[in-house]
C-alpha cells in the first residue's frame, strides 16, 4: 500500500497498558508533536525503564520524516491497566477522536512490542495501516521476545484445560507427593511419569478412557457394577502392593527371580480383581449370556494357575517340577470346560 502526496497520515503510538496514565497521569489520547514530547519526558521522568516513552519519540521521529513529504499528525492512545476488552474500547474510542481532529487517509503505528501490536485490527477496522514500526530497547530485545513468548504460553495453559492439567496439575501433584513422602516422594514421581509416558507412547490413551467412561456410567445407571469395579481396584491395589512386598526381597537375585516373585505373590489377586469386575459389569449387562460370565473367569483362572506355578518354579528350582505339569493339566481341563459352557 503506497501513499499519495495529498494523503494525510497519522502516526499512532498505542500505550495499551496505560502506563502514560497510570504513572505520569496523562490521559489520552495526545495529539500533537508537542505534546507527545511533553507526554514522553513526564514518562521517562517517573520510570526511565519504562519502554513506552522510547515508542512515544520513536513516533515523533517518524512522524517528522513524514511531514516533509506528506500532511501529517502524530498521537498516542492509551488504554487501561486492565488488558483486554476495556482497555481496546478506550483505544478504539480514542482512535476516533484522533481522526474526528485529523481526518487521516492512512496510518502508520509505532509499538514497542507484540503486547501492543495486539490492536491491529482494531485500528485496521477503521483506517488503512501503511506501516508497523516496532521499537525494542536494544539490550533487551531477546528478553523482551522470551518473556511475550513465555507470557503467551502461560496464557494459553490456563484457558487450555487439556493443557493445564499437563502443565501446572502434574507439577502441583510432584510438589504434593515430595511434601508429604519427602524422599521416598521421587520414587512415586517416577512412577507416574513412567506410567504417563508408557500411556503416551503406546497411545492407551483409549483404554483408560473407556475405563473412565465405564466407571463413571456403572456409578450414574449400574450400582452394582460400580460396587463391583471398585471391589476390583480394591483388590488390583492389594496385589500390587503385596507383588512389590515380595519382589523387593528378590531385587538383587537377577531379573527372571524379581519378577516371578511379583507374579507368584499377586497373580490370584489379579484374578480375583479381574473376575469381580468382569462379574458385575456380566450381571449389569443384559446383553451378555450366563455362560460367557462363568467361561471368562475360568479361562482366566486356568492362566493364572499355571502363570504362579511357573512363577514358583523359578522361585524355588529344587522343588518337584510334579506341581507345575499338574497345573498345566488343570488349566487345560479349565480351558476346555470353559470353551464348553460357552457355546453349549
Amino acid at each position: 500500500m503506497e501513499a499519495g502526496k495529498k494523503d494525510r497520515i497519522v502516526v499512532l503510538c498505542v500505550d495499551r497498558d496505560d502506563d502514560l496514565g497510570e504513572k505520569a497521569e496523562v490521559d489520552g489520547p495526545v495529539i500533537g508533536r508537542e505534546k507527545v514530547i511533553d507526554a514522553a519526558t513526564k514518562l521517562g521522568m517517573k520510570d526511565p525503564g519504562d519502554t513506552d516513552f522510547n515508542s512515544m519519540f520513536e513516533a515523533v521521529r517518524v512522524y517528522e520524516e513524514l511531514k516533509k513529504q506528506y500532511d501529517s499528525e502524530v498521537s498516542v492512545l492509551s488504554g487501561d491497566r486492565d488488558v483486554g476488552i476495556k482497555s481496546d474500547k478506550k483505544i478504539a474510542e480514542q482512535l476516533d477522536t484522533v481522526l474526528k481532529h485529523f481526518r487521516a487517509n492512512f496510518a502508520v503505528l509505532v509499538t514497542d512490542g507484540s503486547e501492543d501490536e495486539q490492536i491491529i485490527p482494531i485500528i485496521q477496522s477503521v483506517i488503512p495501516i501503511l506501516s508497523v514500526k516496532r521499537v525494542v530497547v536494544k539490550q533487551s530485545e531477546q528478553l523482551e521476545s522470551t518473556y511475550y513468548k513465555v507470557k503467551d504460553f502461560i496464557k494459553e495453559s490456563l484457558e487450555n484445560p487439556k493443557m493445564s492439567r499437563l502443565v501446572f496439575g502434574l507439577p502441583a501433584i510432584a510438589f504434593l507427593l515430595i511434601a508429604i513422602f519427602g524422599a521416598e516422594g521421587w520414587r512415586a514421581i517416577m512412577g507416574v511419569l513412567g506410567a504417563y509416558l508408557v500411556i503416551k507412547g503406546f497411545r492407551l490413551e483409549a483404554y483408560f478412557t473407556g475405563a473412565a467412561d465405564e466407571l463413571s456410567d456403572a456409578f450414574t445407571r449400574k450400582r452394582f457394577a460400580f460396587f463391583t469395579y471398585i471391589l476390583g481396584i480394591v483388590f488390583a491395589t492389594l496385589a500390587a502392593y503385596w507383588g512389590y512386598t515380595l519382589m523387593a526381597d528378590w531385587l538383587v537375585m537377577g531379573f527372571f527371580e524379581t519378577v516371578a516373585a511379583f507374579l507368584s505373590a499377586s497373580a490370584y489377586y489379579f484374578w480375583l480383581a479381574g473376575t469381580v469386575a468382569w462379574i458385575g459389569k456380566g450381571v449389569s449387562s443384559r446383553s451378555r449370556s450366563a455362560r460367557r460370565i462363568v467361561s471368562i473367569p475360568m479361562f482366566g483362572f486356568a492362566v493364572t494357575m499355571v502363570i504362579h506355578s511357573g512363577a514358583n518354579l523359578i522361585l524355588q528350582p529344587e522343588s518337584p517340577v510334579y506341581n507345575f505339569i499338574v497345573s498345566i493339566v488343570v488349566g487345560f481341563v479349565l480351558l476346555f470346560a470353559a470353551v464348553y459352557i460357552e457355546k453349549k
